[in-house]
């Protein structure tokens, strides 16, 4: 475990973004429900209309919050994935291509 933490071979950014994913699933839902538990509080001491509207805020918000946040995390997970085919490509092709084949070639005068 340690030598695959110290060594750049493989990546870690998958399973680190799997980790952030499940802690903002967790900030995510305990802010709905501070929300939510403000909504009923205003619903009851100030303005019923105003802890409805608070309440419907709350689920919408934290429902669009939800999708945003899964959306970053695979956009994030995409880019490790296609760093990962990339790599197994250059493997698959040989390694890196010499300078000499890789330079255009001069034109003939």
């Amino acid at each position: 475990m340690l030598q695959r933490f110290l060594s750049f071979d493989k990546l870690m950014g998958t399973t680190l973004i799997k980790v952030l994913y499940y802690i903002g699933l967790v900030g995510i839902a305990l802010y709905a429900v501070v929300l939510l538990l403000s909504g009923l509080g205003v619903m009851v001491s100030q303005s019923f209309l105003g802890g409805i509207s608070m309440i419907v805020a709350a689920i919408l918000g934290g429902a669009i919050s939800l999708l945003f946040w899964r959306f970053m995390c695979e956009l994030y997970m995409l880019f490790f994935r296609i760093s990962d085919d990339v790599r197994e490509l250059k493997e698959m092709k040989g390694g890196s291509p010499s300078p000499a084949a890789s330079a255009p070639a001069a034109p003939d005068v």
